[in-house]
């Protein structure tokens, strides 16, 4: 890796720690494509190409999306019993979870996480304005119960699609639990860190061993082009929170959703 390729990871980087403050879902839904694209051009088996990705993103995501929450928090957008409900309780599936996506083909992880985000995608998309408005005058404070079962669901999610879950577990308590939009990006945030670091655990510990890996690997995780982009999601993705603080939700839901849409798009056509 060339001082060149880390200074353009670098700023690639830098526009997913944007997206990730802006959006509280950690960066992955960008990140996995833009990885799994590098990796297509060197000599990383194919074998573990996407495996690769999905390790490497989970752990940028950790770092953009604690700031994000640092962030998220100074403005009080963060319901923090949700937090540790949502995170712990996708721990145990995230790691489970993990566990199993080393015996999958890198197409099938592909195809799911172009599918999941697409859905969320295109769900948020339908909704009218009106809609957000009734939404944000109805939310109440979400039950324990509900955050669970989104917690244990976001787990799965996060393993097999290499993301923290936010893209999932924000349009679920913002449409199913009905939390504030605003709201629902600051919880999100800080519950990706718990999801992802799980995740993440175990894509190291099924990943070492293995006798293809890159230099410079930790498990299943690029230590170079993660720390590329971690460097640049930590420069901007307090800069994403404050741009999100100053938005309408019912604009930041319509960028979310046609964002997430295209990268779905990009995924499945490959």
């Amino acid at each position: 890796m060339t001082i060149i390729d880390f200074l353009l990871f670098v700023m690639v980087g830098c526009g997913i720690g944007f997206l990730s403050g802006l959006f509280g879902v950690g960066g992955g839904i960008l990140i996995v494509p833009v990885l799994v694209f590098s990796y297509e051009h060197t000599v990383i088996s194919p074998t573990i190409l996407t495996h690769m990705a999905l390790g490497t993103s989970l752990f940028v995501v950790i770092f953009g999306s604690l700031m994000s929450a640092y962030q998220h928090n100074k403005h009080r957008h963060i319901d923090w019993h949700a937090v540790f409900v949502l995170g712990f309780s996708s721990a145990l599936t995230a790691l489970v979870t993990a566990r199993l996506s080393e015996g999958l083909s890198g197409r099938f992880l592909r195809m799911t996480f172009a599918l999941i985000v697409l859905i969320a995608g295109i769900q948020m998309l339908a909704e009218n304005r009106i809609e957000v408005e009734n939404k944000r005058e109805a939310s109440s404070k979400p039950h324990t119960l509900g955050l669970i079962g989104v917690g244990f669901t976001a787990g799965i999610v996060s393993a097999l699609a290499g993301i923290g879950g936010g893209v999932f577990i924000l349009p679920m308590m913002h449409n199913i639990l009905k939390m504030p939009f605003k709201l629902a990006i600051g919880t999100s945030s800080a519950t990706v860190v718990i999801t992802a670091l799980f995740s993440l655990v175990g894509y190291i510990w099924n990943g070492i061993g293995h006798t293809d890996l890159p230099p410079w690997s930790m498990g299943f995780v690029d230590l170079r082009y993660g720390t590329a982009l971690a460097t640049g999601s930590l420069l901007l993705a307090r800069a994403g929170a404050y741009v999100s603080f100053k938005t309408h939700p019912y604009y930041l839901k319509k960028i979310f959703a046609l964002f997430t849409i295209l990268i779905s798009i990009y995924m499945l056509a490959k």
